[in-house]
């Protein structure tokens, strides 16, 4: 039986028979888009504009920066400098490719002190934009105008200026519109810029920085006298109470560092900002090295809030190996872990922070404790005493905050404000456990039928809290506290924008948090979740939106609720240093029997160590 190609389905026709496509011929691409698909590795958004024009104005020898952008950098981008200047031959220069007073042969690479080495950021913007260079330099009768438009020039001539730089940037990417539809909403790309800035600012401190945003102050650095000024003034915004300074030498590699407390540190490393060689960097084993300094005071996937300046010998570091100059590669990689690792230890070993850690105590209430007294039922087992929700008392040291009338302190939720798929389990493995005590504030020591049992307090107690808010959003049953007196929390530029979008607000109250606009800077808290009203509100909602930030909005984050839910758990669980009277032991045992996937907190950690009889024995020669 034969078949005509005609009966056969597209499918089964055979590569063979399908007729050849000519094949394609090498060609030349065109200068314009060849510029276009260059601009694509070096302007991805308006932040990197502003980067790179502010960055060129500090290689001028600026000792003032001035942007003003409008539209989330999108309509305009205006950089300011009194630097140095370029005569008209060097500002059309500037404009071609590859164009640079930097380097000169290939050895220059190596040990570059300044930013641009390149000579692709000016073309590269002028291919996207609408770009309006003016320049004069010092003693020169007038300055310098250049028009260009989509890397075409299209006016010039004389023009009356200061000594310095301005350079104008308008409709970014209006002749690739397709760019523009992965841009984030102005809000959030202002942020972005800040950020730009920011990053600079901190490794610049004899510089002045300002940016504006639509007409309004955004930031304000004026000179300081050392990087230390500098980094204490710039975070402070970030809500860095005390900066504990770090500094050393290992191998040739000096290391310093700004680290603030481990209670300030936030999911992800938004606010952890890496220099070497005063130029910002993306590295993430840097940025776990310098985690790992910390220790076991900073839990797994936080990062600190904290500036890390590392300089390494010029011939060891390679920064040509990313288009926006964001990464770089040392010659001796572990060796420069180790030493960011080694220093910022024994800073932190020595911290003043750690002197004021307030020592929390958990307790019943008395009124409770009384009633236990009396209306005691007799015990079910070797370790079931009576459940009892627990409850904070007051911080034993005078590090506790106190700021709107009651211990800000995590609690375990009480039993009758829980949805009814979350209570307690009659009976359990954690329930059926003998409890012999805590070891050294952080473990709670239990014996069973046939082992002894480790319980990380952290871990279980987080646990508990993740599944109970995961209960109550599912069933749309989040109760939230509104608060006596509204609490005003600063908020970086990133965290900030994206509480200030709608998805974000609307998807917070289903949270339990109410938050309105209070400045330019900072969101006004007027209800908190009732299951975590005894835990500071200020570093909650600053870790739920940088959790949030994370992604385009809290509405897309809304599809992976999980590390949200996780972030606000962690916040409301006890934590190791903690003293967990044997009541409340009880009741965070009986309570953990009730969720699921009980042998892991959400960050993956576990929650219980196993040791059978058995194994004890052999170590200690009883077999």
């Amino acid at each position: 039986m034969s078949f005509s190609r005609a009966r056969l389905p597209d499918t089964l026709v055979p590569q063979s028979m399908e007729p050849h496509a000519p094949a394609p011929r090498i060609h030349i691409l065109p200068a314009a888009l060849a510029d276009q698909i260059a601009a694509g590795e070096v302007v991805e958004r308006p932040a990197s504009v502003a980067k790179e024009l502010c960055e060129n104005a500090v290689d001028a020898g600026a000792r003032r920066v001035d942007t003003e952008i409008e539209a989330g950098g999108r309509r305009l981008i205006r950089v300011v400098d009194d630097g140095c200047g370029m005569t008209a031959e060097e500002a059309r220069l500037a404009l071609q490719r590859h164009a640079t007073s930097k380097i000169v042969a290939a050895d220059d690479l190596w040990g570059l002190a300044t930013f641009g080495f390149r000579g692709e950021a000016l073309p590269s913007i002028a291919a996207v934009s609408r770009l309006t260079m003016r320049t004069k330099m010092a003693g020169a009768t007038a300055g310098f105008r250049l028009l260009v438009e989509a890397g075409v020039e299209t006016d010039a001539g004389e023009v009356g200026m200061a000594e310095g730089t301005q350079l104008e940037v308008r409709d970014l990417f209006f002749n690739t519109p397709a760019r523009l539809k992965f841009l984030k909403s102005e809000a959030t790309e202002a942020a972005n810029v800040s950020e730009a800035v920011l990053r600079l600012a901190l490794a610049h401190p004899e510089v002045h920085f300002r940016l504006r945003s639509n007409g309004r102050g955004a930031l304000d650095l004026p000179p300081h006298r050392d990087m230390a000024e500098r980094v204490r003034a710039a975070l402070a915004r970030r809500g860095a109470r005390v900066l504990h300074e770090a500094e050393g030498e290992e191998g040739g590699i000096k290391v310093r560092a700004f680290l603030a407390s481990p209670e300030e540190a936030a999911p992800g490393g938004r606010s952890t900002f890496l220099f070497v060689g005063r130029r910002f960097v993306r590295d993430r084993a840097l940025l776990h090295a310098l985690a790992q300094g910390y220790g076991e005071l900073l839990e797994k996937g936080r990062y600190p809030l904290a500036a890390l300046f590392v300089d390494v010998p010029g011939q060891e570091l390679d920064i040509n190996v990313h288009p926006q100059k964001l990464e770089v590669r040392f010659a001796r990689p572990q060796e420069v872990y180790a030493a960011v690792r080694h220093v910022v230890a024994r800073a932190v070993s020595r911290a003043p922070w750690l002197a004021v850690s307030p020592i929390r105590a958990y307790t019943l209430p008395p009124e409770r404790a009384a009633e236990r007294e009396d209306e005691r039922p007799p015990p079910r087992g070797p370790a079931r005493d009576r459940q009892e929700p627990l409850s904070p008392a007051r911080p034993r040291s005078p590090g506790s905050n106190e700021s709107y009338g009651s211990p800000l302190l995590p609690t375990l939720l009480r039993d009758e404000a829980l949805p009814a798929a979350a209570e307690p389990a009659a009976t359990g493995f954690f329930g059926g456990l003998l409890y012999i005590g805590q070891l050294r504030r952080t473990y709670l020591v239990c014996e069973g039928p046939s082992e002894l049992v480790l319980v990380d307090q952290h871990a279980a107690h987080e646990r508990i809290m993740f599944e109970r808010l995961r209960v109550a959003h599912r069933q749309r049953a989040v109760v939230r506290q509104r608060l006596l007196f509204p609490i005003p929390i600063e908020l970086d530029e990133v965290a900030t924008a994206a509480a200030r979008e709608e998805a974000t607000v609307q998807a917070l109250a289903e949270l339990g948090f109410e938050v309105e606009a209070f400045g330019p800077k900072s969101m006004l808290l007027r209800a908190v979740p009732d299951l975590l009203k005894d835990v500071d509100p200020k570093p909650l909602l600053r870790d739920v939106l940088h959790r949030v930030a994370e992604g385009d909005s809290l509405r897309r984050a809304e599809e992976n609720f999980e590390q949200v839910f996780a972030t606000m758990a962690c916040h409301g669980a006890l934590r190791a240093g903690d003293i967990v009277a044997r009541e409340a032991a009880l009741t965070l045992l009986g309570q953990l029997d009730a969720v699921d996937l009980h042998s892991h907190c959400p960050h993956g950690r576990p929650v219980l160590l196993r040791m059978s009889i058995g194994e004890i024995e052999q170590r200690l020669g009883r077999t």
